[in-house]
């Protein structure tokens, strides 16, 4: 026997297939890894990549923005500062999107280790685009680092928004990765002001495996198709658990993208 978890993310499909020693026969474990510090930050990486992965893909769809909220070079905040400026910032942009009768949902990731302070934002489209977005935060970095004298000359200028929208896939796994990548060692920093990897609005959906235990002793080595949907191959996976050493499978399938036609 082995356990099947699935997980339905908006459109992804994620199977991911174990063994375990309460069911079925007994499995030759690889080599013996899952005791180590290195082996288990391994593990709780590529759980919190996946997590990240299922909640993006659940809660965000073609045309939202991967956002990131940057600083001028001549007004480099504390990490203290940039802190209070995401919650001040937040506050604002969820009285935004309430009066343009959205909703606001975000993941957020602050980094500035080895780099210029700067904040990722996984955050909805908002009809007519996101100029009263970028107005906020510029409203936000004038009034807190720039005298009225300084605002009224035009500060800041030059002020950079490397923004990108989500593709058209649904399967925003290595944005996910991206993400935690970011904070992977920051948040172990002694004076790191936040030690979580990211932070979430309230809002978001978590999806939920559903768990089956299947009477068989082995699965197929090659994923069955699913109808409507493709596999993601650069992010499935089959080999040896980093936890237990035992063999795993994780496929990831994406539905595929109806294309409507135009009527002439």
């Amino acid at each position: 026997m082995y356990i099947r978890r699935t997980w339905r993310a908006g459109r992804t499909v994620e199977v991911k297939k174990t063994y375990s020693a309460r069911y079925g026969r007994k499995i030759p474990r690889g080599e013996n890894v899952g005791h180590t510090k290195k082996a288990q930050e391994m593990v709780n990486y590529r759980n919190a990549i996946a997590e990240l992965r299922r909640t993006l893909n659940a809660n965000f769809k073609p045309g939202d923005h991967h956002a990131q909220f940057t600083y001028p070079n001549d007004k480099p905040p504390t990490a203290a500062q940039a802190y209070r400026d995401k919650g001040i910032f937040i506050r604002r942009l969820r009285k935004l999107y309430r009066d343009m009768g959205e909703e606001l949902k975000y993941v957020h990731v602050c980094e500035y280790e080895h780099k210029r302070i700067h904040h990722h934002m996984v955050i909805p489209d908002l009809p007519g685009g996101m100029k009263e977005v970028r107005k906020l935060w510029k409203a936000l970095i004038a009034e807190t680092y720039y005298s009225e004298k300084e605002q009224e000359q035009g500060y800041p200028k030059h002020l950079i928004f490397p923004w990108s929208p989500l593709d058209d896939s649904g399967q925003y796994g290595k944005l996910a990765e991206y993400l935690i990548k970011e904070t992977n060692k920051s948040r172990n920093n002694p004076d790191a002001i936040c030690k979580r990897r990211y932070s979430q609005s309230r809002n978001l959906i978590h999806p939920k495996p559903v768990v089956e235990i299947i009477g068989a002793t082995k699965w197929r080595k090659k994923a069955a198709q699913r109808k409507g949907f493709y596999i993601d191959k650069d992010a499935s996976f089959e080999g040896i658990s980093e936890k237990n050493g035992l063999p795993v499978q994780e496929i990831i399938y994406v539905e595929i993208a109806r294309v409507e036609r135009m009527r002439c």
